[in-house]
């Protein structure tokens, strides 16, 4: 769990100096598929599918 909070707050510090610059970062998925499942009472369950094709760009302000 350690580990998660330092790349949580490593991301927190890169996300408020991209926003300082007004940066904007483009991310470009080809096929992209991601699984959504969650663990519960011993067992996982499906949440769903997300799949990504084309580009994502996220700007900060």
């Amino acid at each position: 769990m350690a580990e998660q909070q330092e790349w949580a707050n490593l991301l927190a510090e890169i996300f408020d100096k991209l926003t300082q610059k007004h940066a904007s970062i483009t991310y470009d998925f080809d096929d992209l598929g991601l699984k959504g499942v969650i663990q519960k009472d011993g067992k996982s369950v499906p949440t769903g599918v997300v799949s990504l094709n084309g580009k994502l760009t996220i700007t900060a302000k």
